[in-house]
């Protein structure tokens, strides 16, 4: 196994943001037990469906089929996540490294992970109600996405190309909890509390990715940078092939093609590429909200009513 030989300069003060980020995590969270689950969506959620998508009344049906795919697919993302956090917690055992010192880093990405899980299980729940049919997609590539992260490498490495692939997805479905949170704010609607308590959690998830990228990354060798890099490269291409396989689904399951003339998804692809650039262009990698130049803030704040992603 490589090691991470170089640790952090300031590890005493990395382990306790870890601690901070988790240390009310308990009372800022709901289980999917607690969502108040209403069942098939009425007409006036399904309207509000429209709107958040579409930006206009009569696209219920293309809405929830926008949903229904981008939500699934993030389930089975997150479900991933939280496989490879086991990974990378088992290899934890055997580390020397100061900032594996204690229990903090090994209960933030334990929390992370189950977090994770319970997110797949509502999100799965959500699109099921949505389409009024299982949706269910027969491979899912889970084995070869898990086995990219079955090697010999450093857990350091492991997590870096993790939370390098997460946080894009995380960073756009924050900013979709920020434009249901504009469009309703007194969370009448179900979406909005789904996204609502998602985002709870996922706040704490970007702060981790945030410690990752200023705290363990930057003290990467070469080697290290390069595979990361490569982990990332081969998660993101795996990804790619899955979303391919569930926009098929949902068109056979709702006989459109979510992607025509849906400004919802043009945000989507238009800020997906400015945060892939963020993991991309200098390293360590930079927090989406030091990339995005003035173009990308004007439609950040036209569609979620915010100029920032993260706080």
């Amino acid at each position: 196994m490589t090691t991470h030989t170089d640790a952090p300069a300031d590890h005493v003060g990395t382990r306790a943001r870890l601690r901070d980020i988790y240390a009310a995590a308990h009372e800022q969270t709901l289980h999917p037990n607690a969502l108040g689950w209403p069942g098939r969506p009425d007409e006036r959620e399904l309207d509000f469906i429209s709107h958040v998508v579409y930006g206009r009344p009569g696209m219920a049906r293309e809405g929830c089929a926008y949903l229904v795919k981008e939500l699934a697919q993030l389930a089975e993302i997150e479900r991933h996540l939280s496989a490879v956090f086991g990974i990378i917690t088992a290899q934890l055992g055997a580390d020397t490294s100061p900032i594996s010192d204690g229990y903090d880093l090994h209960h933030a990405l334990s929390c992370f992970a189950a977090e994770e899980y319970l997110h797949a299980d509502f999100f799965y729940r959500y699109v099921r109600e949505l389409a009024d049919t299982d949706i269910k997609l027969a491979d899912s590539l889970f084995s070869e996405r898990l086995a990219l992260y079955q090697g010999d490498d450093s857990p350091y490495v492991k997590l870096a190309a993790m939370c390098m692939a997460a946080y894009i997805g995380e960073s756009v479905i924050t900013v979709f909890e920020k434009r249901t949170a504009h469009l309703d704010p007194g969370r009448e609607h179900f979406l909005t509390k789904l996204l609502w308590a998602h985002g709870m959690d996922e706040a704490r998830h970007v702060q981790v990715d945030h410690v990752v990228l200023e705290c363990i990354m930057p003290s990467f060798s070469e080697a290290e940078q390069r595979r990361a890099f490569e982990i990332f490269s081969g998660t993101e291409e795996l990804n790619a092939e899955l979303a391919g396989r569930f926009k098929q689904l949902i068109v056979d399951v709702f006989g459109v093609d979510h992607t025509v003339d849906n400004p919802a998804w043009d945000v989507q692809q238009s800020l997906t590429s400015v945060f892939r650039q963020a993991m991309t262009v200098t390293w360590p990698p930079s927090p989406v909200d030091e990339r995005m130049d003035d173009e990308t803030r004007k439609l950040l704040h036209e569609f979620a009513g915010t100029d920032r992603v993260h706080p």
